[in-house]
């Protein structure tokens, strides 16, 4: 009886109808923003990866998840001129896929092309953290119907299957929910992750002022911020801050337990990253973009009345009915 109990509260908190909307506003959210990414941002484009093309070949070292589709590709070593092939492919298809067009396979096509592009890049030696979360984001959103609605695929259907456009917005399905609860507990991992690697290295020494005052000020006369430089003259605001930064990495997955704690975690973590780019000009634009898979889309939008009234299903922040 535990075991069956178990195995119901398990699927209803994966698998319950959720709204197909909500993943498909998540499609566009995270596929636009790679794709805004990969033709707008400098460090993401065809010179960036010609450039690391042309590092010493000590530098590259292939990542533990780059070698298995190495070794499936017999130990293949790609060249500069194919991985800006994939590059411009990946593109391609990744407009396809933003607006739905054979959704499935372009969206799959999209995110291995992303995938093995950022893991070639990544095995030169620079390693940052919110390309990861993306190729995640992504790969899961191809194993999914994300393209159900919001979509090319699904103005086709309409004709052949004679459902209208507000039946599809609203429909339900126990598919939709779980890429989505995948994406919030990714950030739940990455900041225990986080948290815990402060901890290991720096113990309780970690958030003392100092570490922050330090990268205020580097980064700050680095890249020209005027807000990050002012921030380091006050010891007493870093060691506020470091500890904020530790108390919540700590905790964020408690509001995936409990979420009405969402309202509080969620503005918090978005103010955060938006700060840490304001004062350290470091751009966290994947992690922010993700951010907003915390949002319940179907739900805001009935509430404003921009969407027809449907059955209950996402009454919460982000967290669907079980019924």
């Amino acid at each position: 009886m535990t075991t069956f109990s178990l195995t119901q509260k398990w699927d209803r908190y994966w698998f319950p109808d959720a709204p197909l909307l909500d993943l498909a506003i998540l499609r566009v959210i995270a596929v636009g923003t790679q794709l805004a990414l990969m033709v707008f941002d400098s460090r993401y484009g065809l010179v960036s990866l010609r450039e690391i093309s042309e590092l010493p070949v000590s530098f590259y070292r292939p990542l533990p998840f780059f070698r298995p589709i190495l070794a499936i590709l017999g130990g293949h070593t790609f060249t500069i001129s194919e991985i800006q092939t994939i590059h411009i492919a990946a593109i391609a298809v990744g407009f396809a896929a933003l607006v739905g067009l054979w959704t499935r396979v372009t969206l799959f096509l999209f995110a291995a092309g992303v995938m093995l592009v950022q893991l070639w890049a990544l095995s030169h030696g620079d390693i940052h953290h919110p390309e990861a979360a993306m190729m995640i984001a992504l790969g899961v959103l191809a194993l999914s119907p994300a393209g159900a609605v919001l979509s090319l695929d699904a103005w086709l259907q309409r004709g052949s299957r004679r459902t209208t456009f507000q039946q599809q917005v609203t429909s339900l399905s126990r598919e939709a929910k779980w890429p989505i609860l995948v994406v919030q507990w990714l950030f739940g991992l990455m900041y225990l992750s986080a948290s815990y690697s402060k901890l290991s290295i720096g113990g309780v020494d970690w958030p003392n002022g100092f570490t922050l005052q330090y990268y205020l000020a580097m980064d700050g006369l680095r890249w020209n911020s005027l807000l990050g430089v002012w921030l380091s003259q006050f010891h007493w605001l870093c060691v506020i801050g470091q500890w904020a930064v530790l108390i919540f990495q700590s905790t964020f997955f408690l509001s995936l337990i409990f979420p009405k704690l969402k309202w509080l975690y969620v503005p918090i973590g978005m103010a955060m990253h938006i700060g840490i780019y304001l004062m350290l000009k470091a751009p966290f634009w994947q992690w922010t973009a993700l951010y907003l898979v915390f949002i319940p889309w179907s739900a805001a939008l009935t509430y404003m009345k921009w969407m027809p009234e449907r059955p209950k299903a996402e009454m919460g922040f982000g967290e669907a009915s079980t019924r």
